[in-house]
């Protein structure tokens, strides 16, 4: 028999269509877990783009402004004590030690020069190294204090000065300063700085006021430009509270010079401070007498 004329019944005449789309594939059980895979494809597909980045922006954008620097709880605050001495004096391991020995029972950060270099003056250098410090985003709080102090009790904690100085604020958060006077309007010699960029601003103002009026036959200190901003304009109304000069900057009976409290230093107050000795002491070394006779009232 001739193969080619041969009859085959079982099988079905060829149609493209039925082959490429056989009946078993049109399921629908089968047509709905396909749509189900792609769409999870699709959507996987979108869930593994890199997305760090713009979590992150936001993250720093609508940073919670009790997570800045100077707006952290004060149980969770960085403070920095900032100090500097220019030449070596009879009290200077005095100092030194009982500010590095305050700073490290605590937890703060001790930063001290060695040298000023700043063209307006010695004193104005403490600007430089607070500025310094506020720029660095580290710390909440600094702590200036001049190097002829001694804390006379350590066991007082700067968190709870703070605490108390801004108890009786309108508004404790808008404030970035904290003063003494003493039987003037202003001494600077020690004082708590919020280590806030805002901060910057009083400290540029006083160094634009000095710059428009400062003379050389019209000396301005720091501390005269600082008094000038603080009470002959409203500049910094809200931004600074003034505390009693025996709780940050208390003066010894033989420099009476005290606030309208009238309060000299006695144990048990937290700082001393021997502003001006050589107006008050007679010698040689007023401050290093000084120092030598109240160190046996630091309670270490």
């Amino acid at each position: 028999m001739d193969i080619s004329t041969m009859y085959y019944p079982s099988k079905k005449p060829y149609s493209p269509v039925k082959s490429a789309f056989p009946r078993r594939y049109l399921d629908p059980s089968r047509i709905v877990l396909v749509a189900i895979v792609l769409l999870l494809i699709f959507f996987f597909r979108f869930e593994s783009i890199e997305t760090t980045t713009v979590t992150d922006d936001v993250r720093e954008i609508f940073t919670p402004a009790s997570a800045l620097p100077g707006f952290r709880p004060l149980n969770e605050s960085r403070i920095a004590i900032v100090t500097f001495t220019t030449e070596q004096k009879s009290f200077t391991h005095l100092s030194l030690k009982n500010k590095a020995y305050y700073a490290k029972k605590h937890g703060y950060d001790f930063y001290i020069d060695y040298e000023s270099n700043n063209d307006r003056g010695m004193m104005w250098h403490k600007f430089d190294m607070v500025q310094k410090v506020i720029n660095a985003s580290e710390h909440d709080w600094v702590w200036w204090m001049d190097f002829d102090t001694l804390i006379t009790n350590t066991n007082t904690k700067l968190e709870e000065i703070i605490l108390e100085s801004l108890a009786n604020a309108t508004d404790p958060d808008s404030v970035d300063y904290i003063f003494t006077p003493d039987c003037f309007e202003l001494n600077a010699g020690s004082f708590l700085t919020r280590a806030s960029p805002r901060s910057h601003t009083f400290i540029n103002r006083v160094i634009d006021y000095h710059s428009a009026n400062a003379t050389r036959e019209h000396q301005l200190s720091e501390q005269d430009c600082m008094r000038d901003i603080l009470f002959q304009s409203s500049f910094m109304e809200d931004q600074f509270v003034m505390v009693p000069q025996w709780k940050l900057n208390a003066f010894p009976e033989e420099i009476p010079c005290y606030d309208k409290d009238e309060r000299k230093f006695e144990r048990g107050i937290f700082m001393l401070h021997f502003a001006g000795a050589w107006a008050h002491v007679e010698g040689e070394d007023p401050t290093g007498f000084l120092m030598k006779k109240y160190e046996r009232d630091i309670i270490w």
